[in-house]
């Protein structure tokens, strides 16, 4: 019974290693969607800014075009904050800052999340 238990000896640290190697792998892909919702999160504040900023009497696109710039500067800073285009427009009494963006995945099996967030608000007159 001795020579048969030594054979067996390391039978477990192969199947040990794949599942903490996949379990890291899950770890990091639910910290990858994390981080991407804590990136939308920044972008709709910095839409709602921008829409803010712009719909003040004075104000105009490019104030709220460099208002929703400065919150994604601070919220996203480094190569996170890359793949994001700012863009203001006016319309009938209305300043609508509209936000893209393209967030590239830290592992080839998570899918790259694009998409927009959008904000309105009434431009101020003149009574």
């Amino acid at each position: 019974m001795g020579a048969w238990r030594r054979r067996e000896g390391g039978y477990v640290t192969v199947e040990f290693v794949a599942v903490v190697a996949f379990s890291l792998l899950l770890l990091v892909m639910l910290a990858n969607l994390i981080v991407i919702q804590y990136g939308r999160g920044v972008l709709r504040a910095a839409a709602e800014e921008g829409a803010q900023t712009g719909s003040r009497l004075f104000s105009g696109v490019a104030e709220c075009e460099q208002r929703a710039s400065e919150v994604i500067t601070a919220g996203l800073g480094g190569p996170m904050g890359d793949g994001v285009a700012v863009s203001c427009a006016t319309g009938s009494g209305t300043i609508v800052a509209t936000v893209t963006y393209s967030f590239e995945p830290w592992l080839p099996l998570v899918p790259v999340f694009s998409g927009s967030e959008e904000s309105v608000a009434v431009k101020e007159e003149l009574p």
